[in-house]
């Protein structure tokens, strides 16, 4: 017969429930973190690889447990190396105010200025790479750039694009402000990401998008020199081709600042 005393015996207190409620809050970010990045798909893994090594382990497997013995005893270790940019990523968000953001009409206004100076760059086949800076700060790539500090408008942006001026190498960054976005440096240099990550049909410059993205929050618009057409990067990867509207909703759904939950609709 069932005991109704079955929990009498259990040692529970509120701080228990504190402490699983802090480690799953933790288990939800991390999850949310990699969300729709490569590290999803080599988490995948791992639990497989576990999976596998309980088989092993259920079935008295003794040389297929010892191997895996081996690999898990390093598994610290192999966490880091396999998730540097997520960790990376995530410790650099934990002094994040979520209550800062930008206001609507700033975001609509760094937008439209971006998607016309973008297509303004697709007209003439001229290569260009649109760095916006959000919660993760970029300082430490552009300490080594030319320091500016104008507002960005498509003559702005065939200015420093154009292939016979100096600055026209690298990325410019972009920081919003309250009138909308504003170029604070040009000519910087982005970091590659690994070859294998991209089709070969995509050249040096969408590649130092997607390796900026491995490493920060930032929102990348590269418009391809030789296609005359523009992609975005983020932390997914790259986006499909985009005409301006494309491009327009698709920033507007990423940098919109997002309404208190306490605000009423």
């Amino acid at each position: 017969m069932f005991s109704y005393h079955f929990f009498d015996d259990l040692n529970f207190h509120f701080i228990d429930a504190v402490d699983i409620a802090l480690v799953s809050l933790f288990v939800y970010f991390a999850l949310r973190l990699i969300r729709g990045t490569r590290a999803e798909q080599m988490l995948v893994g791992l639990v497989v690889l576990m999976v596998v090594y309980a088989l092993a382990r259920y079935f008295n497997l003794l040389t297929l447990e010892w191997l895996f013995s081996q690999f898990f005893s390093f598994f610290v270790v192999i966490m880091v190396v396999l998730f540097q940019h997520e960790i990376r990523r995530g410790l650099m968000q934990v002094a994040i105010n979520p209550l800062t953001s930008s206001s609507a009409s700033a975001v609509e206004s760094l937008v439209y200025s971006l998607a016309d100076s973008a297509l303004a760059l697709t007209h003439r086949h001229w290569g260009a790479l649109f760095v916006i800076e959000r919660e993760t700060g970029l300082n430490h790539l552009t300490d080594s750039a030319v320091k500016m500090d104008v507002p960005l408008t498509p003559d702005v942006a065939l200015t420093l694009f154009c292939p016979k001026a100096p600055l026209h190498d690298g990325a410019i960054v972009l920081r919003q402000s309250n009138d909308g976005a504003r170029v604070i440096a040009a000519r910087v240099l982005l970091p590659l990401a690994q070859a294998h990550t991209l089709p070969g049909d995509f050249g040096t410059r969408h590649r130092a998008a997607v390796g900026l993205t491995e490493e920060s929050d930032a929102l990348v618009v590269i418009v391809s020199e030789e296609r005359a057409d523009i992609h975005v990067a983020d932390q997914h990867g790259l986006s499909e081709t985009l005409d301006r509207q494309a491009l327009v909703d698709y920033l507007l759904r990423e940098l919109r600042p997002t309404p208190p939950l306490w605000k009423k609709s």
